[in-house]
């Protein structure tokens, strides 16, 4: 835990940590090599509160605000960065529709999701527009039976765990970006065809699928917000899910120092402990140094967020930061192992392929620097 958290003290954390240690910890590294989400553990978080850590009691939410929502996501990132990322998807899912859904889609999908017994998927991606999601082309035709959807998706991270699926689709095929909307589609709807979840790199207790439309029907009343819209929509989806990545990668370094300084207190190389040698003692301290600031960026974006303010820009710059953090330190940490780093039989290792997302998920690095530095061009330069 971060010095600049430690005089924080709530039930919800203390019960994520405990889970973790408990339940999620010795099983760990059997859902990264088998590619599996730990389904037997869900009726554990449901129990406990965590599918709606921070949201309002009035749809059932446990009521806390976003600190504490980040801490928690933190401590199950410690230990498994792919439950994390299971999380923060089914997070922005309900931002969206607390931000852009009616009242009655409020009521009927919100209690569902907030208790844990249903899970959310969010997904814009296909598979020829990742960051360039104006590019997508997967269509939803208005006709007199309901919303006819077809074409694919990809990189649907929940796919098939996930009950509710929050889907961006084309509604105008000519207008890019002002020519999409924002759709709720339910697992088991005729035409809705969910795949086998795909190999990842890293992050591999989460389940990553494509989705396929065939002249799949829903209700007139499940696009979200206006026809048209759904551009702004899943790009505020994505200004939370930022937020949720930061703090995954900040779990993720944590867990990678705590392993770091724990081998370097006990290995003995040149005749002495690493920890007394000044190399490693300068890689500890730059990868603490770093880790604080990182902590703090985020906890002020929190802050920010249950604030009620516009928190986009701050989000893109927590998330930058953030994932050149945790690439350094998970970089030194398996350096700090040697040899014994690059051995799947240590964690780091792990760690250092689950880092790697950040750079590439809710929005690229290079798209993140982009749209940073457009908001400071406008904000210092006028």
């Amino acid at each position: 835990m971060s010095i600049s958290e430690k005089h924080i003290v709530s039930d919800v954390v203390d019960q994520a940590r405990l889970f973790c240690q408990n339940n999620l910890q010795p099983i760990a590294r059997e859902l990264d090599i088998n590619s599996r989400f730990p389904t037997e553990l869900l009726p554990i978080m449901v129990e406990a509160g965590f599918f709606g850590i921070n949201y309002d009691v009035e749809y059932g939410g446990s009521g806390y605000d976003s600190i504490t929502n980040h801490l928690v996501a933190k401590e199950i990132a410690k230990v498994s960065a792919g439950v994390a990322l299971t999380f923060h998807v089914h997070w922005m899912a309900v931002d969206v529709l607390l931000k852009f859904g009616n009242e009655a889609q409020k009521q009927k999908y919100l209690p569902a999701l907030l208790r844990g017994e249903k899970v959310a998927a969010y997904t814009v991606s296909e598979v020829q527009a990742g960051s360039d999601a104006a590019g997508i082309k997967a269509t939803a035709a208005n006709t007199e039976a309901g919303w006819l959807l077809n074409g694919a998706k990809f990189f649907c991270t929940n796919g098939g765990l996930a009950d509710i699926y929050f889907v961006a689709l084309k509604t105008d095929v000519e207008a890019g970006a002002k020519g999409i909307s924002m759709f709720i589609v339910e697992k088991g709807t005729t035409g809705f065809e969910i795949g086998a979840p795909v190999e990842k790199m890293g992050c591999r207790s989460s389940y990553t699928t494509a989705l396929t439309f065939n002249n799949c029907v829903v209700p007139q009343d499940n696009i979200i917000g206006d026809i048209n819209a759904g551009f702004k929509i899943a790009m505020y989806g994505l200004v939370g899910g930022r937020l949720g990545m930061a703090s995954m990668g900040l779990g993720i370094a944590e867990a990678a120092l705590e392993s770091a300084a724990k081998y370097a207190n006990r290995r003995v190389a040149f005749g002495k402990p690493l920890n007394a040698l000044f190399a490693v003692q300068e890689m500890l301290a730059d990868m603490y140094v770093k880790l604080e600031a990182a902590n703090l960026l985020v906890w002020e974006t929190a802050k920010k967020r249950d604030s009620g303010k516009d928190y986009a820009l701050e989000t893109s710059v927590a998330k930058l930061f953030v994932t050149e953090v945790v690439n350094e330190v998970c970089h030194k940490a398996l350096q700090i192992f040697g040899g014994h780093g690059y051995m799947k039989y240590n964690d780091v290792e792990r760690y250092a392929r689950d880092a790697r997302l950040l750079d590439i998920g809710v929005g690229a690095s290079e798209v993140l620097k982009m749209v940073v530095g457009t908001a400071v061009a406008k904000l210092k330069g006028s």
